[in-house]
């Protein structure tokens, strides 16, 4: 055990000297994104929003704050920051919803934060974050009547869902919202793909915050997880030439 705790803090200690190389060297060297076709049809879908008087539903999903499940909303409130500061000076802003308390909670303090960004904060409203049910299936079952409430027509999915998401999906198609959806559990992501018009894929849940807003922070983030995926996958390539020498690891 206390050989894995010094792992775990040697890959923390890594990524924290990576992240502060990549901030140094931000401005200087520009990162290169490959194309995500759902964050390119996101940034329409809310101008549109924007336009026509439309709301944005931003979903952090079912996960608990201190649950093993809490790093996809974690992600989705960095990307909430940024939708929440481009529909701050609409006619009917954003609206986040979530299935635990605490998560409620970082999603105003998030919407707090962005609205003062905007210089909008008088505009900011708590109740524009809340809780809609405490277990899975009764945050979903909550979801139609609160789409239709908010004449909501872009439907986010950005956070911790089991099989439920499909449906929470669903609900947006069936009210011909522009959906997007995303979480990390791999048999969520394949009801998702099916369901979602704009899917998100592996690790694409983790990057919109980088891909919106793109500053310097959230770039040299993005670049920390490519340089930590390559030095993983070298040492199952070492790890698998060392066993084949047999070498014991």
């Amino acid at each position: 055990m206390m050989g894995l705790d010094l792992l775990g803090l040697a890959v923390l200690g890594l990524m924290i000297i990576l992240l502060m190389i990549y901030l140094a060297i931000g401005k200087r060297q520009a990162p290169i994104f490959r194309e995500i076709p759902a964050f390119e049809a996101l940034k329409g879908a809310i101008e549109r929003a924007v336009e026509a008087g439309e709301r944005v539903h931003f979903s952090l999903g079912t996960g608990s704050v201190i649950g093993t499940d809490v790093a996809p909303a974690l992600a989705g409130l960095a990307t909430l920051a940024e939708i929440a500061r481009v529909t701050s000076l609409s006619d009917r802003p954003a609206v986040v919803t979530t299935g635990d308390g605490a998560m409620a909670i970082l999603a105003q303090d998030t919407l707090r934060s962005a609205y003062t960004q905007a210089g909008a904060l008088d505009r900011y409203r708590p109740s524009a974050a809340r809780m809609l049910g405490p277990t899975p299936f009764s945050y979903v079952a909550s979801l139609p009547s609160l789409l239709s409430n908010e004449d909501a027509s872009v439907h986010i999915l950005m956070g911790a869902f089991g099989a439920e998401g499909a449906l929470a999906a669903d609900f947006g198609e069936r009210r011909n919202c522009f959906v997007m959806a995303g979480t990390d559990d791999v048999q969520s992501q394949a009801l998702l793909y099916a369901t979602a018009a704009h899917p998100l894929i592996g690790e694409e849940v983790f990057v919109g915050g980088a891909y919106l807003r793109r500053d310097k922070a959230h770039l040299a983030s993005l670049r920390v997880q490519d340089a930590m995926r390559f030095i993983l996958i070298l040492g199952i390539l070492l790890g698998a030439v060392l066993g084949l020498l047999g070498v014991d690891l």
